[in-house]
C-alpha cells in the first residue's frame, strides 16, 4: 500500500511531466479508438449488405464458345441470296435439373418462371402493341399442308428443318388457334424484372401469393370487364389434351409502362397473365415453357464457387452460369475503401504513440535516475522501486483510456455519419470490439513504458547512481 501512496504521490510532484505524457495517451488512444470503430463499422456494413444481397445468377448460353468451336454456316439460297445459319443441338436445362442444380449450399433461393399460351371460352384477347411494322401470326391448327405453304418449302423434311423438329410440326398442328395471351408462372412476380425495373408497375390489389390467384394488365381488364376479386377462366393451348378450364382469382391490375424506344423494338404483351409457378405447373396444362430458373445466391463470393458446383453436377460445356456484381461492388468499394484507411491509420497511431511515450519514458527515468539512487541507498528493494514506477504509468494510462473511451461514445456517430453516410444501413455506436482494443493497447503501452523503468532500476547500483550526480 505504501508503494501505491507513493506512486499516486509522485504523479502529482511530477504533474508537469505527467500532463504531457496523459494528454500524448489520450490523442493516441482516441485516434486508434475512433479509427478502429470505423474499421469495425465499416466491415460490419459490408458483411451485412453481403449477406442482403442476393446475386442473381442465371444458366446461360455461352455463345462465345458456341460460336468459337460451332461457326455458322454461309447458305446460298435458290434466289442468290445469301444467309448465315448456325446449327447447334444444345438444350436449356428442364425442370428437374434445375432442382438438381438447385440443391446447394450456395443457393438461398431458386425463382422458377415458365408460361404457355392459353385459350377461354369467356374472354376475348387483347390487340398488342407490337412494334413497327409487325404482326404475330398464329399457326395454331394449321395443317401440315398449310405450314409447308406458309414456310414456303416443298417437303415434310425441309418442314421439319424449318420448325425443329417432327415433334414440333406435331406440337403446331395441335395448338388451338384463339390464344388470348400467355400464363406466366413465377415463384415470386413481385422479383420479376419487368417489375423490379418499373417496365410493369402493379396499380391495383396485391401480387399473387397462393395458388389459383393471378394479375392481369390493365388493358386485359378493361377489354373483359374486369376487377380485383374477379374470376376468370383459361384452358391450355392443346386441341387434344387441354379440354377443361381453371379458375383463377384476380389479385392485382397492373400498368405498362415500358418507355417509347423499348415499345417501338420490343413492343408490348398485354395478354400476359401472372400467377404463381406452382400454380402453373400444376394446372395440367400441356406444352409449358420452362423459361429458366433463377439462382439467388447467398452472397457475391459465392457465384464462382456455385459455378465450380454446378460443372461437377454436369452442367453442359457450351452453358454458362451469368452473374452480376457490380451493384454489390459499387455498393461496398467505398466501404472497403474507408476500412482499409482506417486500419493503416489505427496502425500507424498505435505505433505512433508507442514511439512518442517510449520516447517520453526513457527522458523520464534518466531525470528520474538520482532519486532512484537514493531510494536504494536507503534500503528500497529493487522490485518495489520498479513496481511504483509502473503503477504511476498504469494510473495514467488508466486516465487517457477513460477519457478516450468518453471521447469515442461522443465522436464515433458524428465522424461515423460524415464518413459512411448512408452506406451502412446500420445503427452507428461505439463497437465493444473497439473498447476492448483501446484497452488492450492502453495495457500494451503501459507495460513498454514500465520497462523502461524496471530497466533503469536494475541496470545501476545506487553508488554509481550517486557517484554520477555529484
Amino acid at each position: 500500500m505504501y508503494i501505491l501512496n507513493n506512486s499516486l504521490k509522485n504523479l502529482v510532484r511530477n504533474k508537469g511531466r505527467n500532463i504531457v505524457i496523459l494528454l500524448i495517451a489520450i490523442f493516441t488512444l482516441t485516434s486508434v479508438t475512433l479509427s478502429f470503430s470505423i474499421q469495425t463499422l465499416s466491415n460490419l456494413a459490408i458483411e451485412r449488405y453481403k449477406n442482403s444481397f442476393g446475386v442473381q445468377a442465371k444458366i446461360e448460353y455461352d455463345w462465345e464458345k458456341l460460336e468459337r468451336e460451332h461457326p455458322p454456316e454461309v447458305i446460298e439460297n435458290e434466289d442468290g441470296s445469301i444467309t448465315m445459319e448456325q446449327k447447334f443441338e444444345v438444350l436449356m436445362p428442364d425442370a428437374s435439373e434445375y432442382e438438381y442444380y438447385a440443391d446447394s449450399q450456395y443457393v438461398k433461393q431458386t425463382l422458377y418462371h415458365a408460361s404457355c399460351a392459353v385459350t377461354s371460352s369467356s374472354l376475348k384477347p387483347v390487340q398488342d402493341n407490337l412494334r413497327q411494322g409487325e404482326e404475330i401470326v398464329d399457326l395454331g391448327g394449321m395443317s401440315k399442308d398449310e405450314l409447308m405453304k406458309f414456310f414456303g418449302v416443298a417437303t415434310e423434311q425441309e418442314l421439319e428443318e424449318v420448325v425443329g423438329g417432327k415433334d414440333e410440326v406435331e406440337k403446331i398442328m395441335d395448338y388451338k388457334n384463339d390464344s388470348i395471351g400467355s400464363l406466366v408462372g413465377f415463384t415470386d412476380i413481385s422479383l420479376l424484372e419487368d417489375f423490379t425495373t418499373g417496365k410493369r408497375k402493379l396499380e391495383q390489389g396485391v401480387f399473387p401469393e397462393r395458388n389459383n390467384e393471378c394479375i392481369i394488365s390493365s388493358e386485359f381488364a378493361k377489354e373483359n370487364n374486369l376487377k380485383v376479386g374477379d374470376t376468370i377462366s383459361i384452358a391450355g393451348i392443346s386441341r387434344s389434351m387441354d379440354k377443361e378450364e381453371m379458375s383463377l382469382s384476380v389479385t392485382g391490375i397492373y400498368g405498362d409502362y415500358y418507355n417509347t424506344a423499348t415499345a417501338i423494338t420490343f413492343g408490348t404483351f398485354y395478354g400476359d397473365i401472372f400467377t404463381t409457378y406452382d400454380t402453373l405447373m400444376n394446372s395440367g396444362f400441356h406444352y409449358i415453357d420452362l423459361v429458366e430458373g433463377i439462382f439467388i445466391l447467398n452472397n457475391p463470393e459465392d457465384a464462382k464457387l456455385f459455378e465450380q458446383e454446378l460443372r461437377s453436377k454436369g452442367l453442359n460445356e457450351y452453358h454458362t452460369l451469368e452473374y452480376s456484381t457490380e451493384e454489390y461492388e459499387k455498393n461496398t468499394n467505398p466501404l472497403k475503401n474507408i476500412a482499409r484507411i482506417a486500419e493503416i491509420f489505427t496502425l500507424s497511431a498505435s505505433l505512433i504513440g508507442a514511439a512518442i511515450l517510449l520516447l517520453i519514458s526513457i527522458i523520464n527515468v534518466r531525470e528520474r535516475k538520482y532519486e532512484i539512487g537514493v531510494l536504494r541507498s536507503m534500503g528500497m528493494k529493487k522490485s518495489s522501486i520498479a513496481r511504483g514506477m509502473i503503477y504511476e504509468t498504469f494510473v495514467v494510462m488508466f486516465v487517457g483510456f477513460a477519457v478516450s473511451i468518453f471521447a469515442g461514445l461522443v465522436l464515433t456517430k458524428p465522424v461515423a455519419a460524415t464518413l459512411l453516410g448512408d452506406l451502412t444501413n446500420i445503427g452507428i455506436s461505439l463497437p465493444t470490439v473497439s473498447v476492448w482494443f483501446s484497452a488492450g493497447l492502453a495495457f500494451i503501452l503501459s507495460i513498454v513504458s514500465g520497462l523502461c523503468a524496471v530497466f533503469a532500476v536494475m541496470r545501476h547500483e545506487p553508488m554509481k547512481i550517486l557517484s554520477e550526480r555529484n
